[in-house]
């Protein structure tokens, strides 16, 4: 739902009246523009309600219809005239032109200033915008509760899939499908979805072969449908298509990626080698990096010892690329999962002094694990520092063997700094026009050498094993995909970290 004219109008406080009568007053309003500019649109935006006195405008028929043209082409959601001051009323002309080219002109009563009716549509868009992130988190908790029960009760992966795909299809107000890579369907919401499937398989077998950072957005009779690949570690083990008749907001893009996370979790077949409990701590994981972790939620889920406001993150690398998650990792202050590549990562909650728990601390009398890194002790309740807290404990595990802390590190990278999702995304989209051409993955793995070989070609050319002819051809057209020169210092220090935020 968003702001309307039609809202506005029928504000009691303002008194506004209409002088046009057939114009739709459906339409979408996105802010208010004062002008007594005889041309207006530079200054103002597709929905935008133009306010203006009249004051460079005469009562010419010409004039006011060619003044109403430009708002129509500019697409004005309508025309506030403020009567009074320059004019007695509306010009008759500019009320016939505005009902000839379906624009509404609504008349603004002399006492009351421009400034009211922006303040008006500020608080409606302000409603709205709190609305719209409230509908959001309410659809994202509903998925989360749905995966969180079916995993505790042991109910198979279709039981909450089918709940996801069925808070999507009503958040969004159409339609959701859950699609298999090859285009079949595997859940739809509502079940009359499925007809859809056939007319999207042509875009599903584009996307495929692009990987999990191709996406489309389609826009057909008024319906918007958005088809966004499921997987993790560059499979893609399916898609996500929403479909919509309005065009999806941020809120709701929020939800959709929330869906589309848990459905890539719940694909994984790693994951799904996983016990019960291990997949329901590797879910919980991955809700605390998207709304942190809150004490009553996790009383309720059984983590009455937890304490989200002291923790760390754990990341142990196991000498047994099969190992799952002990049958009593902790008594409720560990929330632990495996991450089916011989990788245990957990959540996990210490004392006052900072000490980490028995069932965690004996670790380190074992040989079964090679490295156990461990984060800085923070504050779990806010999503950023679990996600930054997972990343140092990553990082901690990769710069030796044995118990490593991350506070311990003597050099940290500039990564430890960055909130590791920022990064990724940011690192997704400035390599993003590599994904445009055939050669994309060629030039990436060229860049990585040649930036690590300090832009030396020979020595590129001999570590790739390719002639250093095809190394200068290749460092050619990555500079003509980016559209910036490697020359430049900023932008190799750039590609560098773009680089290695994504592995």
């Amino acid at each position: 739902m968003t702001v309307t004219v039609e809202q506005v109008v029928l504000l009691a406080e303002l008194d506004l009246r209409l002088a046009t009568h057939t114009p739709s007053l459906d339409r979408p309003l996105r802010w208010v523009a004062v002008s007594e500019q005889q041309d207006p649109t530079p200054w103002i935006e597709s929905g935008d309600l133009v306010l203006t006195t009249g004051m460079a405008m005469s009562s010419d028929a010409s004039e006011c219809r060619a003044y109403v043209e430009r708002l129509v082409r500019a697409d004005a959601a309508g025309l506030g005239f403020g009567v009074g001051l320059h004019h007695v009323q509306v010009p008759a002309a500019l009320v016939a032109a505005g009902e000839e080219l379906g624009l509404p002109v609504i008349i603004v009563p002399e006492p009351l200033p421009f400034v009211a009716v922006s303040r008006a549509v500020s608080r409606l868009l302000s409603a709205e915008e709190y609305a719209e992130s409230g509908a959001s988190f309410d659809s994202q908790r509903k998925m989360i509760r749905a995966v969180l029960a079916a995993s505790a009760s042991g109910d198979s992966d279709s039981t909450w899939a089918e709940a996801v795909v069925a808070t999507l299809a009503k958040h969004v107000g159409g339609f959701a499908l859950h699609l298999s890579p090859t285009g079949a369907v595997v859940n739809a919401a509502p079940a009359s979805a499925v007809d859809q499937a056939a007319d999207l398989q042509g875009e599903v077998d584009r996307l495929r072969p692009r990987g999990l950072l191709a996406s489309a957005s389609v826009v057909t009779g008024g319906q918007h449908t958005v088809l966004v690949p499921v997987g993790i570690r560059e499979t893609v083990r399916g898609f996500l298509v929403i479909g919509s008749p309005r065009h999806l907001t941020s809120a709701d893009q929020a939800v959709v990626n929330l869906g589309v996370s848990l459905l890539s979790w719940g694909t994984n077949s790693a994951a799904a080698r996983d016990g019960a409990g291990g997949r329901w701590h590797a879910l919980l994981i991955e809700h605390a990096s998207v709304d942190g972790l809150s004490s009553a939620r996790l009383n309720d889920l059984g983590f009455g010892r937890f304490d989200p406001r002291r923790a760390v993150a754990v990341v142990a690398r196991a000498l047994d690329p099969k190992v799952s998650v002990p049958e009593h990792a902790g008594d409720g202050d560990v929330v632990l999962a495996a991450d089916g590549s011989g990788v245990l990562v957990g959540l996990v909650a210490v004392d006052e002094h900072g000490r980490l728990p028995d069932s965690i601390r004996t670790w380190g009398s074992t040989s079964a694990f090679r490295a156990v890194g461990v984060s800085e002790v923070t504050d779990l309740t806010d999503p950023i520092n679990v996600r930054q807290a997972l990343a140092q404990a990553r990082e901690a595990s990769t710069s030796g063997t044995g118990w490593c802390m991350f506070g311990d590190l003597r050099t940290r990278s500039i990564d430890s700094l960055i909130d590791g999702s920022l990064s990724r995304a940011w690192a997704e989209s400035y390599l993003r026009p590599f994904s445009a051409v055939d050669e994309g993955a060629e030039l990436k793995t060229t860049l990585r050498a040649w930036l690590a070989h300090h832009g030396q070609v020979d020595a590129t050319a001999q570590d790739l094993g390719i002639h250093r002819h095809t190394v200068r051809h290749r460092l050619r057209r990555a500079e003509a995909a980016l559209g910036a020169s490697l020359d430049d210092p900023s932008v190799r220090a750039d590609l560098w970290f773009a680089l290695r935020s994504l592995g």
